[in-house]
């Protein structure tokens, strides 16, 4: 019996983690933002995918820094196994890509600063990290971690992927590749 109930929790939780459901439909035009920030006029045009959030290594990251940049983010958790196998190919498509103009941007949904220091601690992720992303998690629809969205120079969503596989490699590449051969 105990075995049973200790084999249901431990499958819900996975499930949870990961779970692969698809996007709600797009909401209104009100940009995304999880603070409000203050920008020159004309500077940049915020969008529905606009974010600013604490960045875990300190400062802020805010999306108006990546104008006219394309961008792969991805929300996740520090402890969500599935977060664990996608981050460190996000760092290898990091490693591979950002030196060609592709950014990458992890947003934690946890509020304590120390989930996502202890995220790129344990797996080696170098690439930008915030925090406290939980409103701009909602905002985007995203439904479990991980979901990783990747965003045109426009910061327009072009692809999501709900939860993580290895086989989502290939397309990743394909996405990328395809923004950065777009000038």
């Amino acid at each position: 019996m105990k075995k049973t109930i200790l084999f249901a929790a431990a499958a819900l939780a996975l499930a949870a983690c990961g779970k692969k459901e698809q996007p709600a439909a797009e909401t209104s035009a009100q940009p995304v933002t999880a603070q409000a920030a203050v920008l020159p006029a004309g500077s940049y045009q915020k969008k529905q995918t606009y974010f600013k959030l604490p960045g875990a290594s300190g400062g802020e990251i805010d999306l108006a820094s990546y104008a006219g940049k394309p961008l792969m983010l991805m929300f996740f958790t520090e402890g969500c196994p599935f977060c664990r196998k996608a981050g460190p190919e996000l760092e290898r498509l990091y490693n591979s890509y950002s030196k060609k103009g592709m950014n990458f941007v992890g947003i934690c949904i946890q509020d304590d600063k120390d989930a996502p220091l202890g995220f790129a601690k344990d797996l080696g992720i170098t690439f930008p990290l915030a925090y406290g992303g939980r409103a701009v998690y909602k905002a985007y629809k995203a439904q479990g971690v991980p979901y990783i969205y990747l965003l045109d120079r426009d910061h327009k969503i072009v692809n999501v992927w709900e939860g993580y596989d290895e086989s989502y490699a290939p397309e990743m590449v394909k996405g990328i590749e395809g923004l950065l051969g777009k000038k």
